[in-house]
C-alpha cells in the first residue's frame, strides 16, 4: 500500500525530474544546432578556399599565357632583325685595339 506522504514526494520530485529532462533536451537541441552552423561555417571557409584556389590557378595561367605570348614576340622581333641585317643587340661596327 502506499502511503500519503510518499505520493506527495513522489509528485514533487517528479516537476523536478521533468525540469531536469525539458534542460537536458534542450542541452541536446542547442549542441545540434551549434554543430550545424560550425558545420556550415566549415562547408562556406572550404568553399572559399576552393575558389581562391580557382582563382589562383586562373591567374597563374593568365600569367604564363602573357609570358609565352611575351617570349613569342622577341622571338618574331628578333628574327626579323636578323633578316633585315641588324641586330640591336650586337654593336654596329668593331674595334680592335691592341697595346
Amino acid at each position: 500500500m502506499v502511503r500519503s506522504l510518499d505520493v506527495q514526494q513522489v509528485l514533487l520530485q517528479s516537476s523536478a525530474v521533468e525540469r531536469v529532462q525539458q534542460v537536458q533536451q534542450q542541452q541536446a537541441e542547442v549542441q545540434q544546432r551549434h554543430f550545424e552552423s560550425q558545420l556550415a561555417e566549415e562547408n562556406r571557409s572550404l568553399r572559399e578556399k576552393v575558389k581562391d584556389l580557382e582563382e589562383s590557378e586562373r591567374l597563374m595561367i593568365r600569367e604564363e599565357e602573357e609570358r609565352d605570348k611575351r617570349e613569342k614576340n622577341r622571338g618574331e622581333n628578333s628574327a626579323k632583325k636578323k633578316k633585315d641585317g641588324h641586330d640591336n643587340d650586337e654593336p654596329v661596327g668593331r674595334v680592335d685595339i691592341k697595346v
